[in-house]
Formats: structure tokens, sequence, C-alpha cells
């Protein structure tokens, strides 16, 4: 019988906490036009290499944009 985890795993936040200024304004830009499930791709790579409190900042960051951009 397999034993599922309680709990999913975050990453080990011990990344570099660097981000491609460049690729974030590209993404910020598009997003308004992304489909819901690209925004989700996007927003992991943008995401992959920071420190969780990193990328909580800038998932926020773009959860205002989606916001802005149903208005």
């Amino acid at each position: 019988m397999s034993n599922p985890m309680k709990d999913t795993n975050g990453g080990t936040a011990n990344g570099k906490g660097e981000v491609d200024q460049q690729k974030v304004k590209e993404i910020a830009e598009a997003w308004g036009k992304l489909p819901e499930k690209e925004r989700a791709k996007a927003l992991v790579e943008l995401t992959r290499t920071l420190p969780a409190k990193d990328r909580a900042i800038l998932e926020a960051y773009f959860r205002e944009l989606a916001k802005k951009s149903t208005k």
C-alpha cells in the first residue's frame, strides 16, 4: 500500500535569489493576455531559484497584475 505525503514539499529556500529583470518585464507586459495555464508556467519559471520569501513577493506582484488586467 502506498503512503502519500501529508503535505507538499517546497523548495530548499537556498536559491541565489536572483531574478532576470528583463524576463520579469516581458512577462508582466504580457500577463493580462496570457491564459491561466501559461501564467502559472511563467511564474514557476521565474521563481524556481528564489528563496521562499522572495518567491512570495514576486507571486504577490503578479497576482496584483492579474487583478488589474481584469478591470
